[in-house]
């Protein structure tokens, strides 16, 4: 069984319904126990609590991993188009420089 990431010590209790009662509930030592039912319910609602609280740490994390990819992105068309300035400026160099040489020969 899968749990939640944070919640590896949750302890899982077990629930065994009393087909012959709406109230009373089955403890793990088959007695019957009308708070079994309370403590799985306050356990859900604190796992509950705890995957809210993860679920929006996770959206927050997308959110800045999603601009920071977008800066990268930016970053990397700029990065290519001064790359691209770059080796022009360099073959317009070395045209220049062996046209120059050539012609002193």
């Amino acid at each position: 069984m899968q749990h939640a990431p944070g919640l590896e010590g949750a302890q899982e209790l077990p629930l065994c319904v009393d087909p012959g009662s709406d109230k009373d509930f089955l403890d793990a030592a088959g007695e019957r126990s009308p708070s079994t039912l309370t403590g799985k319910v306050n356990q859900l609602e604190l796992i509950l609590r705890q995957l809210q609280t993860d679920l929006r740490k996770e959206k927050q994390d997308k959110a800045v991993l999603q601009a920071e990819v977008q800066h990268l992105r930016q970053d990397n068309r700029r990065l290519q188009e001064e790359s691209q300035t770059a080796a022009a400026q360099l073959r317009k160099f070395t045209e220049w420089f062996f046209n120059t040489i050539d012609k002193k020969s």
